[in-house]
């Protein structure tokens, strides 16, 4: 079956999947779909079923690509995968992963809701693209910091290239803090907390256009 076929299939369970993932998934060894006559790759029922695998793996366990490939590798000669540790992690009703309801988190809270290793974690810091506090604390928010860096990291991209999003994300919070800043000045309960919807509000905006011009420049490269 074609590529087209295989996102069709899994994205039941897997809405997001794109074409460039199954294309990742081939490149790290997941499944080797056979080549058609024309060059186009045909997929069989069993590649279907170890991409499944694989997504699962990722979603449930955050397991990493060779780790995954490791596991497969044993299910073909017949062998139980070694069990991995569970992660520790909140998922809403919805199935959507929610972050810790604290002010501030620890290395080892990051750890256990991504399962980043910690020579990972340690070029994430490295490169400012999460910054701890006074304390060595983070914000809640480094953990979805880190789940994306993870994906960039299993398709090649690694943290230090990834300075100049960090210097764009700084310069939109600067954008964003002169609209509002004048609200929240204000000394009034009303006034900070519109200040801070209208920043939360400004910053899906500012996301959702990053992600436009973005798809517009990869729509381009071709």
């Amino acid at each position: 079956m074609s590529i087209s076929r295989v996102q069709e299939l899994v994205s039941t369970e897997f809405p997001s999947v794109s074409q460039a993932k199954l294309r990742l998934l081939e490149k790290h060894g997941i499944v080797d779909p056979a080549r058609r006559a024309n060059g186009y790759r045909g997929y069989s029922e069993a590649d279907v079923e170890r991409i499944r695998y694989a997504l699962r793996q990722q979603r449930d366990s955050y397991l990493p690509l060779d780790k995954i490939g490791e596991n497969l590798a044993m299910l073909d000669r017949g062998e139980d995968p070694i069990p991995t540790e569970p992660v520790a992690r909140m998922v809403s009703n919805d199935g959507e992963v929610v972050l810790p309801k604290t002010s501030r988190v620890t290395v080892r809270q990051i750890m256990d809701y991504t399962a980043v290793s910690a020579e990972s974690l340690d070029k994430m810091v490295t490169a400012k693209l999460i910054s701890p506090d006074l304390s060595t604390r983070f914000s809640p928010r480094a953990i979805e910091v880190v789940r994306a860096l993870m994906q960039l990291e299993q398709a090649g991209i690694e943290p230090r290239n990834l300075r100049a999003a960090k210097s764009s994300a700084n310069a939109a919070v600067d954008l964003i803090d002169k609209v509002v800043g004048p609200k929240r000045a204000k000394n009034t309960a009303a006034a900070k907390d519109r200040a801070r919807q209208d920043a939360y509000d400004l910053a899906q905006i500012l996301s959702s256009l990053i992600e436009a011009l973005i798809l517009q420049g990869v729509e381009e490269l071709s």
